[in-house]
């Protein structure tokens, strides 16, 4: 794997390694090793180190004594807490955004055209990746270092959630898109109450359907096929 230099190493392993946690390439309990990582990147198991210290801030492992990093679990009560925290999360930074008159929603656009690629695609990890860019694109107008702090934190389990969501036989990419159009729209018009009710209600289905999956609820068509394939 080749790194680019106008991000640092280090940042650049954290992403590496979330994005396996986050698609499920990297299970949960599974445990990381320093030493294994460093030789396929061929980095230093310094680097690899203090990648996982960003991975722990972005609650996706866990650093435990004797055992060193391991994938974080998400069993039904992590699913419902890490839910409830993220909604409310989120409704703080969009209504903040909703609040700014004339603001410039541009930025949200490019984001929005991907999802819909991402649709006609069914292509997940384009949605994925086009719903962080979303994300992304109202950080600079935001002005509260603590909550963008936090959002950038939350973030990645966020995506893992979404991932998980995702793999249930009722999840639709174009529902994803249409929540996000609606979002925008309520920014556009400086609709906080619609904000609020946007959110809670996507995140609450997204909740759902994440739950669905972890208590053994009905899978998409290609993840009972991976299933059979594996049993």
């Amino acid at each position: 794997m080749e790194f680019e230099p106008a991000v640092s190493l280090t940042e650049q392993i954290a992403d590496h390694l979330g994005r396996e946690i986050i698609f499920g390439r990297l299970q949960p309990g599974s445990r990381i090793q320093e030493l294994k990582v460093a030789g396929n990147l061929s980095v230093s198991r310094g680097s690899v180190r203090e990648a996982l210290l960003i991975l722990e801030r972005r609650h996706l492992i866990e650093i435990i004594p004797r055992r060193g990093a391991v994938v974080s679990r998400m069993e039904v009560k992590e699913i419902a807490n890490f839910c409830e925290l993220f909604a409310e999360v989120q409704v703080l930074y969009f209504v903040k955004l909703a609040a700014i008159k004339e603001l410039d929603t541009s930025g949200f656009c490019e984001p929005l055209e991907a999802m819909g690629q991402a649709v006609t695609g069914r292509n997940l990890v384009a949605m994925l990746d086009a719903r962080q860019a979303f994300f992304n694109a109202g950080l600079p107008f935001l002005n509260d270092f603590y909550l963008g702090s936090v959002l950038n934190g939350l973030i990645p389990a966020g995506l893992r959630l979404a991932h998980l969501a995702a793999r249930h036989a009722d999840y639709e990419f174009r529902d994803t898109l249409r929540y996000h159009q609606a979002l925008l729209e309520a920014l556009e018009n400086n609709e906080e109450r619609r904000v609020r009710e946007l959110v809670h209600a996507y995140n609450g289905r997204e909740k759902k359907l994440a739950l669905g999956c972890s208590v053994g609820g009905r899978l998409s068509a290609s993840d009972r096929a991976d299933s059979r394939l594996t049993a």
